[in-house]
């Protein structure tokens, strides 16, 4: 069969060309969604595109908000179907049976059609059915019945064979529309999505706000040192639409609002019951509607359209964002420029206008306003300016916990700014000098962030903990988990080995590993900010070789569970000069504790006496059963009275044993009634 090919004339669907509604500003948003803001003048019954990328439509329709001088007509729109709904309106064969040109043509069953033939001049007529006829005989004499399509039209009955059509067209926009919408359901590069925004009849400007998927802004900082570091920091923005930016105002929001994906574009039908009128009469014979027959038949799906397929399945909930969120959340996001002239005329609750490349706070959220309106090709990214000038930096050498020496900045954000976390590279001495990550930092907060590995500065650590003299002791806790809870001022010695062949003086930070503590000498406390490390600044001389003792100061209170309490312990601890008060609660302890240690001797003496006795008994019983099976009377009297003596013996120790367990166990709670 010749390649056959059925054509669907969809010049009535074409939508015309409209003039878009210009894109005015934007908010970007960390979480992947942006807030768009389109202004433009609109005369009465006039009407302006908004241009949308494939599955942005659901998103755009639940954050819409439209503000205008003599309001609106209406705002326009194409549903999308789900695949079953729009090939179930357009009567094609469900998606799963089997696809030919002769049950395509069998959906068009009754209606008026245009066929072009291989050979001969173009038939019109209304399509009857597609029937089996008698056509070639082969080779060997037998028959085959070609497919045959039936019309009729105004030169009466025509039949065409199938393998003689190249191409059908429907001539009414109904069914062209209908086919249409069903092939482009199935496509599996989505159609580009529109509203449509009508005038109302007065006229005037028009301003739509809404919020859809946007790509996730991020940052990049570039540090410059020397006698006044440089601090240059750059937004990636992404316009992924066709749609290209011309004098956009673009603004960067820190905040993660919630946004969420939800059908709302696509239509939603719900089921009726079958049923016939009271009077039992009806304007048609029932049994010549398809309902009706395919009710008879059971075949008709309950549920939707189709099976149900414009249900949640449908295309309606296809989308391409992250996260959650309603148009509840967007209030206040929209930052206004002065130095442009743009302002919001959709959400006027907004954050104070802002000055170019100025900041705004609103709520959580930080906002940077980028200074120049932006110009950015379709499909194009960019980098934004946010950040340029001076900075706090000093370059310092890090020293890890581990021992390990790095190159590193220490850097305070003395900018108004909220650095988002990204990228930094850092440049010195007129060269690249390495790059590292950075948080979020807030104004005036500081970050120690290493970007190389320092060659020029050998160094050795160890660290010992001098424990210092108990200050208090008090017993903590409820029962069954009370604990002895001696509070001391306790000593960390960091001794670092510092070999340098830098001709410069070095600062060398000290990571600290542990908090409460403060450095009380060998150096200085550097001031960190919270979340941040602690360290040491230790100064370096140029070519230097020397051992510094960085030590720090800080309270410690020592859990001991009262399981774990032993006698040693507290006579180590009563070896301190101590406070009357702190003495006497120690003694007061271990008193009660060499009890229990006492009674703690007493039952394991107890425990070993049971399994000597146990043994005892056991062999005792082996050999009465020999010797009374040998005869032996005599022997087996005298091992009987054995055996019950060892029994009481044994009954004996096992009462001596738990009295003497319990003792034990009473000392300690003992002295662990709160003091």
């Amino acid at each position: 069969m010749h390649s056959l090919l059925l054509l669907v004339s969809t010049a009535a669907v074409l939508a015309q060309t409209r003039a878009q509604l210009p894109l005015h500003s934007l908010v970007l948003y960390e979480n992947g969604v942006g807030y768009f803001e389109r202004h433009g003048a609109l005369s009465a019954g006039a009407t302006a595109e908004i241009p949308l990328e494939a599955g942005q439509l659901d998103d755009t329709l639940k954050s819409l908000v439209v503000v205008s001088e003599h309001g609106v007509a209406s705002v326009e729109f194409a549903p999308p179907l789900a695949v079953d709904a729009a090939r179930a309106m357009a009567g094609l064969p469900a998606k799963e049976a089997e696809a030919s040109l002769a049950s395509l043509l069998h959906s068009l069953q009754g209606v008026d059609v245009v066929v072009s033939q291989a050979t001969g001049a173009n038939l019109q007529g209304r399509v009857i059915e597609v029937t089996r006829e008698d056509g070639v005989v082969d080779k060997d004499g037998k028959q085959h019945q070609d497919a045959t399509l039936l019309l009729f039209g105004e030169a009466g009955l025509s039949k065409v064979r199938l393998t003689d059509v190249r191409a059908v067209r429907p001539t009414g926009a109904a069914v062209s529309l209908a086919w249409s919408r069903a092939v482009g359901s199935t496509a599996l590069q989505p159609e580009r999505e529109r509203l449509v925004v009508r005038g109302a009849s007065g006229g005037g400007s028009v301003a739509v706000g809404y919020t859809t998927e946007a790509p996730v802004w991020r940052t990049t900082y570039r540090l410059v040192m020397g006698p006044k570091p440089r601090l240059q920091g750059f937004a990636l923005v992404h316009n992924d639409s066709d749609e290209a930016w011309n004098g956009v105002k673009v603004s960067l929001a820190s905040g993660k609002p919630t946004s969420f994906l939800f059908p709302l574009a696509g239509p939603r039908y719900g089921r009726r019951d079958l049923v016939a009128p009271e009077d039992g009469l009806d304007t048609a014979p029932q049994l010549s509607t398809r309902e009706a027959r395919e009710h008879l038949r059971g075949s008709l799906e309950v549920g939707g359209v189709a099976g149900g397929g414009v249900g949640l399945g449908g295309f309606g909930t296809t989308g391409y964002g992250s996260g959650g969120g309603g148009m509840g959340m967007v209030h206040g996001m929209v930052a206004r420029g002065a130095g442009s002239g743009i302002s919001s005329t959709v959400l006027e609750d907004g954050p104070t206008p802002l000055e170019p490349a100025a900041v705004s706070e609103a709520g959580d959220l930080f906002l940077y306003t980028v200074k120049e309106p932006v110009i950015l090709g379709a499909r194009k990214s960019a980098l934004l300016p946010i950040i340029d000038g001076a900075t706090s930096a000093e370059r310092v050498t890090l020293l890890d916990r581990g021992g390990a020496a790095f190159t590193a900045v220490r850097l305070q954000n003395t900018t108004p700014l909220t650095l988002e976390g990204g990228t930094l590279s850092v440049f010195a001495d007129g060269a690249y000098a390495g790059e590292t990550q950075v948080d979020r930092v807030k104004p005036n907060e500081v970050r120690v962030l290493k970007h190389g590995v320092d060659l020029d500065l050998e160094v050795t650590r160890s660290t010992r903990r001098e424990e210092g003299q108990v200050r208090r002791a008090r017993v903590m806790g409820g029962e069954g988990a009370r604990v002895l809870e001696p509070a001391r001022v306790d000593r960390l010695v960091h001794t670092v080995g510092f070999t340098s062949r830098a001709a410069v003086p070095r600062t060398v930070l000290v990571e600290l590993p542990e908090n409460g503590y403060r450095v009380i000498s060998g150096g200085t406390e550097d001031v960190r900010s919270p979340g941040q490390p602690r360290y040491g600044r230790v100064a370096v001389a140029p070519h230097a070789r020397e051992d510094v003792e960085l030590v720090e100061e800080g309270a410690v209170v020592e859990r001991i569970a009262a399981d774990s309490l032993s006698s040693s312990r507290l006579a180590e601890l009563l070896k301190q000069k101590l406070a009357d008060d702190v003495r006497a609660t120690l003694v007061s302890v271990q008193t009660e504790i060499v009890k229990a240690e006492q009674y703690q001797v007493r039952v394991a003496t107890l425990e070993r006496k049971l399994a000597e006795l146990t043994s005892d008994l056991a062999r005792v019983r082996e050999n009465l059963s020999a010797a009374g099976k040998g005869g032996a009377t005599s022997a087996a009297k005298e091992l009987g009275e054995r055996m019950i003596t060892l029994e009481d013996e044994l009954q004996k120790t096992r009462t001596e044993h738990q009295t003497v367990q319990g003792a034990a166990a009473e000392t300690r709670k003992r002295l662990l009634v709160r003091r």
